[in-house]
């Protein structure tokens, strides 16, 4: 009975910090329901759904999709499924299918570049999509010490077979630092990196310095070209997507190597793979902060090693039609990162790939790429344990759109695998947040 009466009081608390204006009555009845549908009979614990259900039809859920999907994995039991075969747009959720076909299909080294060597001193490469040379958080100069040992170096044009930009981003993103354009062979991580204040200026790339008007221009850079725009009185830290192209790659690496570079149509004949950065370092990166760009040069970078199609659909559909081809309904995947509201899973399906990681990569392993509530990433500031953390999962957040997928310690250590999906909704997120919280707190506590 104390247990009891602790619980309902718990969550009237937290109904209170956030000021749901609910009568008296109204809130008993619902830590009743709350209470009803976790706590089953003869001391076994148990999920109603019906109950679940009626939640879920309540005034918190009005004018928005949500759904959730909750899985014991040591009996392959589903615990929760509300609208678990419904479509909604994962945000970065899709990161977790990035996630899972880098594992599947990159070594442990990542691929750095192609290469063929003309004689003793002149190399051609090209790139394979690794996002990490020069990158602000990496700063790997493997690329630069490797090309360094020749005189002559070219560079294979051509190779990126996609947009620069994924489908359905959105356009008015690009000068902003987590739309960077995706590339065959990225430096800098594709940013132009500004760190102003009043004693000190740091612009790099340097290549870029020149092309710096100082204006009170509504955005960083031009649309169509690396003429960059900054206020010239307040201090300010930026990292301002460039636009690429063979050429820009073919100067900025000439101005690290100190030589020109050559742009050549294609390779001719057999070619061999310079290896650089940990994969797991750039999915860990990844992950923990929802890097948009590594996500999407992780997925280029998977296609190129597999298949020698530097295209993000072709190995999505690769991935679709093997690994994933027992999804219980298809997404509709078009990007790495989820920048396109395009894309389009259920979570019943999110709730499947994870346990196919689960089932396939030690605990140790996984824990490592996702973000851990109330600790790191991005969930630092959420879904915080009591003593221990409870919630390892990824974040998705758009316009009107949240999500968080993973997986949750139940008190007595059951590991269960979730998906829990908001989308149109015009509250604010830390609103949606504060419900889940509800939620998932009741199931960690009584299941």
């Amino acid at each position: 009975m104390l247990k009891t009466t602790t619980f309902m009081l718990k969550i009237y608390k937290a109904m209170s910090h956030y000021n749901y204006l609910i009568e008296k009555t109204k809130i008993i009845a619902f830590l009743v329901l709350i209470f009803s549908f976790v706590v089953g009979c003869g001391g076994v614990v148990k999920v109603q759904q019906k109950n679940i259900h009626k939640h879920f039809k309540g005034k918190n859920f009005e004018n928005q999709m949500t759904g959730l999907v909750v899985i014991d994995q040591e009996k392959s039991d589903t615990l929760v499924n509300i609208n678990g075969s419904q479509y909604f747009i994962p945000a970065s959720n899709t990161k977790i299918f990035t996630l899972f076909t880098a594992l599947e299909l990159l070594p442990e080294k990542m691929p750095l570049f192609k290469y063929q060597k003309k004689g003793k001193d002149s190399i051609l490469i090209a790139g394979m999509g690794n996002p990490t040379p020069f990158h602000p958080f990496f700063k790997d100069s493997t690329l630069v010490s490797e090309l360094a040992k020749y005189i002559h170096v070219g560079i294979v044009e051509n190779r990126l077979l996609d947009f620069p930009y994924g489908p359905g981003w959105a356009w008015e993103d690009y000068d902003t630092y987590y739309a960077p354009e995706r590339a065959a062979l990225p430096l800098y991580g594709n940013v132009f990196n500004v760190i102003k204040n009043d004693t000190v200026s740091i612009q790099e790339p340097k290549l870029f310095a020149s092309l710096v008007k100082k204006n009170e221009n509504q955005f960083y850079r031009s649309i169509e070209k690396n003429i960059f725009y900054l206020p010239e009185k307040k201090p300010l830290s930026l990292e301002i997507p460039y636009k690429t192209s063979d050429s820009v790659t073919a100067i900025l690496l000439g101005n690290l190597l100190k030589k020109e570079i050559f742009i050549l149509p294609e390779f001719t004949g057999k070619t061999e793979i310079a290896y650089g950065t940990s994969r797991d370092s750039v999915l860990e990166r990844m992950m923990e902060v929802s890097d948009n760009f590594l996500a999407e040069q992780l997925l280029l970078s998977a296609a190129e090693f597999t298949l020698d199609s530097m295209q993000a659909s072709v190995i999505q559909e690769y991935m679709l039609k093997g690994s994933l081809k027992d999804l219980v309904q298809k997404p509709r995947w078009v990007d790495g990162s989820g920048l396109s509201r395009y894309n389009l899973f259920t979570p019943l399906s999110i709730a499947q790939v994870l346990h196919k990681m689960y089932l396939k990569y030690s605990w140790n392993k996984l824990i490592r790429f996702f973000p851990i509530g109330g600790e790191k990433g991005t969930l630092k500031n959420w879904f915080k344990g009591e003593q221990k953390p409870y919630i390892y999962a990824k974040t998705g957040s758009l316009g009107n759109n949240y999500c968080l997928s993973g997986f949750l310690i139940t008190k007595k250590n059951k590991t269960l695998i979730f998906s829990y999906m908001n989308n149109h909704f015009t509250k604010p997120s830390s609103q949606i947040k504060q419900e889940m919280e509800i939620v998932l707190e009741a199931i960690r506590d009584h299941y």
